[in-house]
């Protein structure tokens, strides 16, 4: 089953303006019809799940339990978020990303920390090797600009990571004319 996978932070909470965006991301992707995959926990996840559990969509969350199980009750990633319809447990963080990308029709990036920046270069990286074997089609990455723009325009040029494997998009409207565009 095609999915439209989802990074982005688990720090943010319910009310603050990135939840809410990422609500309202979910709320369209749903609406169009689309199935969602994140990380299954709190925050972006939380958001984006809730959002699209709305509609008759495939909410998946691909979680990891073995690394946070001994996180306090208080932590983020103690549990699967309650939104979510499809849990897949994986045992790594790569296995979690290998999961998210595996029938991923698009990547949209949402602001986040170390753990969506890491989410980003390993979809890059797929982009760039599926462009260089040929054996898959690059799947479409949309970032959001106001927060990824500058760190993407200050990597180093030889690093092989060539800028036509995304798209920037500044607000849910902008992104909608992309995502109308899948299948």
């Amino acid at each position: 089953m095609k999915h439209i996978t989802i990074f982005g932070s688990s720090r943010c909470v319910k009310g603050d303006e990135e939840y809410l965006f990422a609500e309202n991301l979910g709320n369209m992707l749903g609406k169009l019809g689309h199935n969602v995959a994140t990380g299954g926990y709190q925050g972006t996840m939380e958001a984006i799940s809730k959002g699209a559990s709305k509609h008759n969509v495939s909410v998946i969350g691909v979680t990891v339990p073995s690394l946070f199980s001994n996180m306090s009750k208080d932590s983020f990633e103690v549990k699967a978020n309650e939104f979510i319809n499809n849990e897949i447990k994986t045992e790594s963080l790569s296995s979690r990303i290998h999961h998210l990308l595996e029938n991923s029709k698009a990547i949209i990036v949402l602001p986040g920390k170390i753990g969506t920046l890491t989410e980003l270069i390993v979809a890059w990286n797929t982009n760039y090797l599926y462009n260089i074997s040929k054996d898959k089609d690059v799947i479409p990455i949309f970032l959001k600009k106001d927060y990824w723009k500058e760190i993407i325009d200050n990597m180093p040029e030889d690093m092989e990571l060539s800028n036509n494997f995304f798209e920037y998009y500044e607000n849910v409207e902008d992104l909608e004319k992309f995502i109308e565009k899948l299948d």
